[in-house]
């Protein structure tokens, strides 16, 4: 026998109707196993002494790395974050579409 929490949640999707559910999912799933790319990319690629950011400005290439990890960790937290709730929507949709509305 398990035991655990059990618990309501009444969450908003903001600007994602019932309609885009799937495909925003299959997005957000994109984007994050891009982002995943990315890394393997930044890991297997040698290392030059300096790197340019987007605006051209050049870093030695640790500091640049260590900006670069954590633009890329919050974009995964955010995406990975949203890809559940969709998920969570998608769940109650299928088994209380009563309790699934737009507004």
């Amino acid at each position: 026998m398990s035991w655990g929490t059990i618990y309501t949640y009444d969450g908003y999707l903001s600007r994602i109707s019932k309609d885009e559910l799937y495909s925003k999912k299959e997005e957000l799933q994109d984007l994050i196993d891009m982002t995943w790319r990315d890394i393997l990319a930044y890991m297997s690629a040698t290392p030059p002494a300096m790197m340019k950011d987007e605006e051209g400005n050049e870093y030695p290439y640790p500091e640049f790395m260590a900006m670069k990890v954590r633009e890329m960790r919050q974009k995964l937290e955010d995406d990975v974050r949203l890809l559940e709730r969709i998920e969570n929507c998608l769940e109650t949709l299928k088994e209380h579409p009563e309790n699934v509305e737009e507004g």
